[in-house]
């Protein structure tokens, strides 16, 4: 009886030492320096940042007499309307907040200083932002990114974007491409101190 104890044991022992060093090499450093990676490890993406957004600098084109950066324009158009279209674009002054262009070329349309802008998640959530810009029957509307705005923006994926007007509201969905291009683009307003020289 105490042969099979002990041989049940050693056993138990020789099981239990193989999968603790099997779980242990899986996520150990190799000789290279590299980590292998498993099933559960997080992947993460490198974006440049310096790609996504241009510096104008130049003195003729500054913005209240301040150097600026800016990424590539939107060109949307209204959901459901061949007619309707906008321009968005992300931009930065030196030393101030982050900022959200947006211009609806649509004849008329009256845009109010108020909470004017909601974004749409992918997973159903709505977030609304505030008009800055005076309100203005052209279609201008200008949108503070605070870094508030931009931690609820990139908690998920942007699917669309709705600007509310006096008249109706004007929808714009996004493909993939551009709503990882808009996240990447909130991401490094976030971490990134651009050099407006």
């Amino acid at each position: 009886m105490r042969y099979k104890s002990k041989i049940f044991t050693l056993y138990l022992l020789i099981s239990g030492s193989f999968l603790f060093s099997q779980n242990a090499t899986s996520n150990q450093v190799t000789t290279t320096g590299m980590t292998k990676i498993t099933d559960d490890s997080i992947v993460t993406r490198v974006v440049d940042c310096n790609a996504l957004f241009t510096l104008n600098n130049r003195k003729i084109d500054r913005l209240d007499k301040k150097n600026y950066v800016y990424t590539e324009p939107y060109y949307e158009r209204v959901y459901n309307n061949k007619r309707d279209y906008a321009v968005f674009q992300i931009g930065k002054r030196k030393g101030t907040t982050p900022f959200l262009y947006i211009r609806l070329f649509t004849f008329n349309t009256c845009i109010k200083e108020d909470e004017t802008l909601e974004f749409v998640m992918d997973n159903g959530y709505m977030y609304r932002m505030e008009n800055i810009y005076p309100p203005n029957c052209n279609g201008f509307l200008i949108s503070r990114i605070k870094r508030k705005d931009i931690k609820a923006l990139t908690q998920g994926h942007i699917s669309s974007v709705k600007v509310l007007t006096f008249d109706k509201d004007y929808v714009f969905h996004l493909s993939e491409e551009e709503t990882e291009r808009m996240n990447d683009e909130l991401k490094c307003l976030k971490y990134n101190n651009f050099k407006f020289k």
